[in-house]
């Protein structure tokens, strides 16, 4: 399982590692301030105080508080209901994951401390740093050493436990790995970006309605022009453009999506090849595109997929298969949940 999840699983892993972790440590330092031991569910014979609900979920702890509170002074909402689903939804998630260490603990799940270091230093040497330099870069990001290795510890637990009960269920092959590529084609391709000529008339800073409406006029004209064919885009881009890529014609060459501001990326993408666009407002100015040539992304091949689709493929079975032993322990075990409705 190290070379598979070494190969194939450790960047992704480690980016949503990193996000959950954030809101984690930052919960749990707000979570010490506040002093409760009221038991609001039990599991079998584990109980589950305000304290563990607001470690594991700071904001549905305060809204639930913030209730209770409000109704002690005859205060009701319309949005009381919302609030204890909500309240309800989180606590059953947290039952969920004692009902699952509950069952690593009976299956006598062990992960030793030579298999936590092997990971994390496979992982640490996939984003290129030694260990020392990525818990570094973890501690940067609120994320201490010591919830980095629970977390860790946490996956392989869930891991084994799901391997000890389904056995070869929880293999990916090769063939699973092919068959998803093969299917999901499209889903590795790679951006699509056009080739863009470009014809723009600044507005001065403190340009009044009139001049605007002037500004606007003159480049409709010329879009006008552009349009009939009289002149070619080229032309009227080094005549008029006051954008720099006028020397070459007003071309800007293929750019990504992503790389333009949205009304620009709507409207380039939009155009066939040899269209003109409208003319698109600005914070500098109004523009005027014109595509010259579209290139699709090309496709990512499945060695370079492998990696994604493993992560994919490894938690969709993690999830799939942790919730048939979670629907199981939860049907054999005694869950009591005593929170005030």
């Amino acid at each position: 399982m190290m070379n598979a999840i070494k190969k194939n699983g450790i960047l992704i892993f480690i980016i949503v590692g990193i996000f959950a972790f954030i809101s984690f440590s930052a919960l749990l330092k707000d979570a010490d301030a506040v002093i409760v031991d009221q038991i609001i569910a039990v599991v079998n014979k584990t109980p589950i105080t305000l304290y563990e609900f607001a470690k594991f979920n700071r904001q549905a702890f305060e809204d639930y508080e913030q209730m209770q509170n409000e109704a002690s002074q005859g205060i009701f909402t319309q949005s009381d209901s919302a609030t204890m689903s909500k309240t309800k939804d989180v606590l059953n998630l947290l039952v969920g994951n004692i009902l699952i260490k509950q069952e690593e603990e009976k299956a006598a799940i062990y992960i030793s401390p030579k298999q936590l270091n092997a990971y994390i230093k496979a992982v640490a040497l996939a984003n290129n740093f030694t260990v020392s330099q990525f818990f570094n870069f973890l501690a940067k990001r609120g994320i201490t050493k010591e919830a980095y290795i629970k977390q860790v510890k946490s996956h392989f637990m869930e891991v084994e436990l799901l391997r000890k009960v389904y056995g070869n269920k929880m293999v990916i092959t090769k063939g699973q790995l092919v068959n998803y590529y093969k299917k999901n084609i499209e889903q590795f391709r790679g951006e699509p970006k056009v080739d863009l000529k470009l014809i723009f008339l600044a507005v001065p800073k403190n340009a009044d309605k009139k001049l605007k409406e002037e500004i606007y006029k003159r480049i409709s004209r010329i879009r006008q022009t552009a349009i009939s064919g009289n002149k070619s885009f080229s032309a009227l881009a080094r005549e008029y453009s006051e954008d720099p890529s006028e020397k070459n014609g007003g071309r800007i060459g293929y750019i990504y999506k992503n790389k333009l501001s949205p009304n620009f990326s709507d409207a380039a993408f939009k155009l066939h090849v040899g269209e003109v666009s409208g003319v698109i407002r600005t914070k500098f100015g109004y523009a005027v595109l014109k595509s010259i040539g579209k290139k699709m992304g090309s496709f990512k091949t499945f060695k370079q997929a492998r990696p994604e689709i493993f992560s994919i493929l490894e938690k969709y079975k993690t999830n799939k298969y942790l919730e048939k032993i979670l629907k199981k322990a939860r049907k054999n075990s005694y869950v009591k949940i005593l929170i005030a409705a």
